[in-house]
C-alpha cells in the first residue's frame, strides 16, 4: 500500500474574543510513503507528528489537503473503512479479557466479503489430510511435553502452530490420544474410517439439500461460480486469526493469561497482535516504545522491524526518540512546528543534515555548535583556525599557529557544528592538522568512549559540551588539545540556518 500525503494541514481553531490565534499543528504537509516501507515520524514534542497520524487513521479530520491509499483519496472515509492497524502509546488493553479477548476484540463485528463454503465437510477433511501422516501428529503432541509430561493446553498450541489449524479442530485431535498407543496401526485405520463416514454423510446431506459443492468445498450456483457472501467471521476463522497474530509477535503462550499478568513488552505485543489481526493495509504505531524501560525498549523495537518485514506491511512509526527512529526505520521524516524539515534514510539524514535543526535533533550526545567564520578559505572558532576548506590550498601564509592575520580579508559568519566523536587527540593528530583547544571540565568512561565535558567560550547552548575519544586516550582536566575530523563538521549560514557546504559553492 502506498500512502500520499498532499498539502496536509490540520489547524486548531483558536478564541477570538480572548484574542488566541489558530495553532497549526501541520501545515501543507507533502510525503509520499512508498509500499512496504516503515516510515518514521520525528521531532520533538508538539511538532505534529501524532496528529499526521491520527489525520491519517481517520481520527483527526484535516483542515486542508488530500490522503490517498494507492489510488484511492480516504482523506473523508470513515477510520473502520480505511484498513488499518493503530497502535496507541498506553496499549489500551481491556483489563477484564485475556489476551485472546483482546487480540480477537477488532474481529466480532468484522463482516467478510469471501466464498460460501460447506464448513462441517471442509472441518472433517481438515482432519483426514492430518491423519494421513498420524506419525507427525504423534511427534508434534510429544514435543509439547515439558519434563515428559504432557499437557492438553500445550499439545493443543502445538498442533495448531504445527497445522496452523482453529482450536477446537486441534483439540478435537488431540482427545484422539493417539500418543498414548504403543502401536498405533491397531487403531488409526478405525479412526480413519469414523471421519471417512461423518464426511460421507455430510456430503450425502449437502447433496440431498440439491446444494452443489466443489473440492475445495466452496458451494457453486447452478452454473459452477462459486458463491459470494458477506457474513461475520465464524468461531473457528477468528480462532485462526488470533492464533497467527499471536504467533507472529511471540505471544501464543500467554492467551490465556489477563493483560496484568504481563510485562509492558508482552502488553505491548498483544496491542500489536491487535492492530495486526484483521491484516490491515497499513500499521500505524503512535510511540509504541515510550512506557517501556530502556532494555525492554531495544527488544521490542527490534520485533517491531521483524514483524513489519516479515508481514511486508506499509508501517508510520511515529517517536520522538531519535535512537529508535535510527534503528528501525526505512526513512525518516524530520517535523518540527508542523512543518518537513527533512526525509531521508535515517543514516543519510544524520551524516547530511540540510539545516541545525536537524543537525542538532539527530545525534546523542547532540551535535556541538560554535560561533565561527570563514576566511580565506579556512574555519574558524574564536580566533583559531580549525579546518582548511580547499585540502589543495597549500600557501598558509596569513596562517601563524593557528591565529587570524589582521591582513585577511572580510570575514563570512557561520555556525560551526561539531558531533562529539568528530575530535582527534594525542597521536591522532599529525603535523598537518589544525588545532583546537578546550577546557575538559569533567572526564567519564562510557564501555568502548571516554565521554568528556567541556567548555569553550564560543560554544553555543548550554555551558559545556561532549567529546567522545576512544576509551584507551589519556587525557585530565585541564586545557586539552585536540583537532577536528573534516567529515565530522557541519557549516550553517547563521541567518538561515541552512547548511553552507564545505566545498563553498552551494547552500541550502
Amino acid at each position: 500500500m502506498q500512502i500520499k500525503l498532499v498539502n496536509l494541514t490540520k489547524a486548531f481553531p483558536g478564541d477570538v474574543k480572548k484574542n488566541i490565534p489558530d495553532t497549526i499543528a501541520v501545515d501543507h504537509l507533502n510525503i509520499d510513503i512508498k509500499d512496504g516501507e516503515l516510515l518514521g515520524l520525528l521531532g520533538p514534542s508538539g511538532c505534529g507528528k501524532s496528529t499526521t497520524l491520527y489525520m491519517l487513521a481517520g481520527l483527526k479530520e484535516p483542515t486542508e489537503g488530500e490522503i490517498w491509499f494507492d489510488d484511492e483519496e480516504v482523506t473523508q472515509l470513515e477510520p473502520q473503512k480505511r484498513g488499518i492497524g493503530l497502535v496507541f502509546q498506553n496499549y489500551a488493553l481491556y483489563p477484564h479479557m485475556n489476551v485472546y479477548k483482546n487480540i480477537a476484540f477488532p474481529l466480532t463485528n468484522m463482516r467478510v466479503y469471501s466464498s460460501k463454503k460447506a464448513y462441517k465437510a471442509l472441518r472433517y477433511q481438515t482432519i483426514l489430510d492430518i491423519l494421513a501422516d498420524p506419525n507427525k501428529l504423534i511427534a508434534s503432541i510429544k514435543d509439547s511435553a515439558v519434563n515428559n509430561h504432557i499437557k492438553r493446553d500445550s499439545a493443543v498450541r502445538k498442533i495448531q502452530d504445527v497445522y496452523d489449524v482453529a482450536e477446537s479442530v486441534a483439540k478435537e485431535l488431540f482427545s484422539l490420544n493417539l500418543h498414548t498407543y504403543k502401536d498405533i496401526s491397531l487403531v488409526i485405520d478405525k479412526i480413519i474410517d469414523r471421519y471417512q463416514k461423518k464426511l460421507t454423510e455430510e456430503k450425502e446431506r449437502l447433496k440431498a439439500k440439491k446444494i452443489r459443492f466443489n473440492d475445495c468445498y466452496e458451494i457453486l450456483d447452478e452454473q459452477d461460480n462459486v458463491i459470494k457472501e458477506t457474513r461475520p467471521l465464524t468461531k473457528d476463522e477468528i480462532d485462526c486469526l488470533v492464533t497467527e497474530a499471536s504467533k507472529l509477535v511471540q505471544i501464543n503462550q500467554y492467551l490465556n493469561r489477563k493483560p496484568v499478568e504481563l510485562s509492558g513488552g508482552q502488553q505491548q505485543r498483544v496491542a500489536i497482535a491487535r492492530a495486526l489481526v484483521k491484516k490491515p493495509k497499513v500499521l500505524l504505531l503512535d510511540e509504541p516504545l515510550s512506557n517501556l524501560d530502556a532494555r525492554l525498549r531495544l527488544q521490542t523495537r527490534e520485533e517491531i522491524k521483524r514483524i513489519q518485514r516479515e508481514v511486508g506491511i506499509t508501517t508510520v512509526f511515529v517517536t520522538h526518540d531519535q535512537d529508535e527512529a535510527m534503528a528501525i526505520c526505512d526513512r525518516i521524516v524530520v517535523m518540527n512546528e508542523g512543518h518537513v524539515r527533512q526525509v531521508g534514510a535515517p543514516q543519510n539524514v544524520y551524516k547530511d543534515p540540510h539545516d541545525l535543526f536537524v543537525a542538532k535533533f539527530l545525534g546523542n550526545p547532540p551535535i556541538n555548535v560554535f560561533k565561527g567564520y570563514i576566511q580565506n578559505g579556512l574555519i574558524y572558532i574564536g580566533d583559531e583556525a580549525v579546518l582548511n576548506i580547499d585540502e589543495n590550498n597549500k600557501s598558509l601564509d596569513v596562517l601563524t599557529h593557528g591565529l587570524l592575520s589582521e591582513t585577511d580579508e572580510e570575514k563570512e559568519e557561520v555556525y560551526v557544528a561539531i558531533r562529539p566523536e568528530g575530535f582527534l587527540f594525542g597521536d591522532e593528530i599529525t603535523d598537518d592538522d589544525f588545532l583546537f583547544h578546550a577546557q575538559v571540565d569533567m572526564i567519564q568512561p562510557s564501555g568502548k568512549d571516554i565521554s568528556l565535558t567541556c567548555s569553550h567560550p564560543d560554544f553555543i547552548g548550554e555551558e559545556q559540551f561532549k567529546i567522545l575519544l576512544d576509551s584507551d586516550a589519556e587525557i585530565r582536566n585541564g586545557m586539552a588539545t585536540f583537532a577536528i575530523k573534516k567529515s565530522k563538521v557541519y557549516l550553517f549560514d547563521v541567518k538561515t540556518e541552512k547548511r553552507v557546504y564545505l566545498d563553498g559553492r552551494d547552500k541550502k
